[in-house]
């Protein structure tokens, strides 16, 4: 169980500097607690360590002098030890908030023990759509977009393409799992139906004859549910068997741009994707783009992305209420507008951060104008028809 303090990360300057150090005010501990297995291979990893240096630096350039320290810690994809971490953090360490938290059950577990503990966790690691349902907490908010909010996203979007029917290919883990239930929900209550499913083993095992089957359905799209190493090899195969010519779209519902990087534009294009951030949006993203990529060599997806602006927005309430408390900040945190790099957006009560999501394309090897220059902006879907209606969400805080 690896746990590490971290006041300077190799090619980011420190906020913590000795006149800081002696202003007297208290430290406010951030623990990044991170993995790099299962969906953590997607999400999370030592990236989410830069995106969280990054916000503190920043954060350092406004302040009136808070000293904050990192510490980071990986849970190797188990939900005990993540659990055993967070406590240790909070009990010894007196952290004040955690982030990240990839997977299903760790995110879920440690935000319990986090409001037992009257502590703060900004997720911004996990598709996990119970965080701001059946499990939610008020002291717990949800950055990235959930299963449901992906798939609700994909399915409107297509609707405007023309996309009536639908073959699923789905791993066999519990992410993918969600990924296929969720999406089958949004087709058909858009009135889409969908023709078809096809599993296979999640570790390792050919995606063959289910994209061959796919192929042979006559769906007008075929919905990827895999993540990671897994979907690249589902693009792959569905390039080699030629779905992205016989059908109407080839649709990928966790798709990030790290996997698109690595298969190229020429695996690529055409694929059809949904996420609430792209790096080459706007001077902002653009901006925090760059600064990343000088540390990372990539470019940053919406969940480093969502790690900045969830800390920056945390030490902003911090620092005017002058305070840590779980449950007394995490109101502020939710009254606050919370800016995500130039859009104002709304923490519910039940801790959904309220954005639009985007749909995009992959584009041609002939429309990359440079490095990571991969997507192509179709449309916006309003976070109005994207999100889970909190009613509807089982979270024991809405009235």
């Amino acid at each position: 169980m690896a746990i590490r303090r971290r006041a300077i990360l190799a090619g980011v300057p420190a906020l913590m500097s000795r006149a800081r150090a002696q202003t007297g005010l208290p430290v406010v501990r951030i623990g990044v607690l991170w993995d790099r297995t299962g969906t953590g291979a997607v999400t999370s990893g030592l990236d989410q360590i830069v995106a969280a240096r990054l916000a503190v630096d920043d954060f350092g350039h406004l302040s009136r002098g808070y000293p904050v320290e990192l510490l980071d810690g990986e849970f190797e994809r188990r939900p005990d030890q993540a659990v055993a971490i967070a406590r240790k953090w909070f009990d010894e360490e007196a952290v004040a908030a955690i982030v990240d938290l990839p997977g299903t059950a760790a995110p879920v577990q440690v935000q319990e023990l986090a409001r037992a503990r009257d502590r703060t966790v900004l997720n911004t690691g996990s598709f996990n759509a119970a965080l701001t349902g059946a499990s939610c907490s008020p002291t717990a908010t949800h950055w990235m977009e959930d299963t449901r909010a992906l798939t609700r996203a994909m399915t409107l979007g297509m609707v405007a393409e023309g996309v009536k029917s639908w073959f699923l290919v789905v791993p066999d883990d519990v992410m993918a799992l969600a990924f296929q239930a969720d999406a089958t929900a949004a087709i058909e209550s858009t009135g889409g139906r969908i023709v078809g499913f096809a599993r296979h083993p999640a570790d390792g095992g050919s995606a063959t004859r289910p994209l061959t089957s796919a192929r042979e359905s006559g769906a007008d799209a075929i919905g990827l549910c895999a993540m990671g190493n897994a979907l690249t090899a589902q693009i792959r195969t569905a390039r080699d068997l030629g779905l992205f010519d016989r059908s109407k779209a080839v649709c990928a519902y966790a798709a990030g741009i790290k996997d698109i990087h690595a298969l190229g534009a020429r695996e690529s294009h055409g694929l059809w994707i949904v996420t609430g951030f792209y790096w080459d949006r706007t001077d902002r993203t653009r901006s925090f783009a760059s600064r990343f990529n000088e540390v990372t060599g990539r470019m940053p997806d919406k969940p480093y992305a969502a790690t900045y602006a969830a800390i920056e927005h945390f030490l902003r309430l911090v620092e005017a209420a002058d305070m840590i408390g779980g449950a007394a900040l995490n109101v502020g945190l939710r009254r606050e507008p919370a800016y995500f790099f130039g859009v104002n957006g709304r923490l519910r009560i039940d801790g959904r951060l309220l954005l639009d999501v985007g749909l995009y394309r992959v584009k041609s090897p002939e429309e990359v104008s440079g490095a990571w220059d991969y997507y192509k902006q179709i449309r916006v879907i309003p976070a109005a028809d994207v999100f889970r209606p909190v009613a509807r969400g089982s979270c024991s805080l809405t009235p």
